[in-house]
């Protein structure tokens, strides 16, 4: 039951819960693997269209774009969403969206594609710039190494347009 007829929920809500595998690529290329993901919700008549609410959860495997470890991350994030008919979308060219307009989505076919909304809900869960941790030092930008794991050899860099501040004594 990947995809439900809107219909459905004409008459009284319907709920439903899924595991899902995520097809490959969802999340950007920082996802590394996604183990099953559950999405659960209902789906109720609302007005002109219909609101879907739910929670989706699972764990996925990511890569540091500091230090490019891999670590896990789990999530487990509450949505709801308004789906109205293609007809009442806004028809200016250029629209200004509010935050209430960010949870409104508009078809044209009336089904319920669980798939579709699970790995939209997934990437908005998902942190910006994924990090094994706040404080991970990163890669050296010379020699590569993985500064978490201790110094590297490098020498420390000098900017020499400074050089002339060392010199610099106070006077007392």
């Amino acid at each position: 039951m990947l995809r439900i007829a809107l219909e459905l929920a004409d008459t009284e809500p319907v709920d439903f819960r899924q595991e899902l595998s995520l097809p490959e690529g969802v999340g950007g290329e920082d996802v590394l693997a996604w183990e099953p993901v559950y999405f659960a919700g209902r789906l109720k008549k609302s007005g002109s269209g219909y609101a879907v609410v739910g929670t989706v959860s699972g764990r996925g495997h990511l890569r540091c774009v500091r230090c490019l470890g891999e670590f896990e991350f789990a999530f487990e994030e509450r949505f709801s969403v308004q789906m109205l008919p293609l007809a009442l979308a806004p028809q200016e060219e250029e629209v200004q969206l509010t935050r209430k307009d960010l949870d409104v989505r508009f078809y044209s076919e009336p089904v319920l594609d669980l798939l579709e909304l699970a790995c939209e809900q997934v990437e908005l869960a998902l942190p910006v710039k994924p990090l094994c941790r706040e404080d991970c030092l990163g890669l050296c930008p010379r020699c590569g190494a993985d500064l978490n794991q201790g110094a590297c050899g490098c020498p420390p860099e000098v900017d020499e347009r400074w050089h002339k501040l060392l010199d610099f004594r106070p006077v007392s």
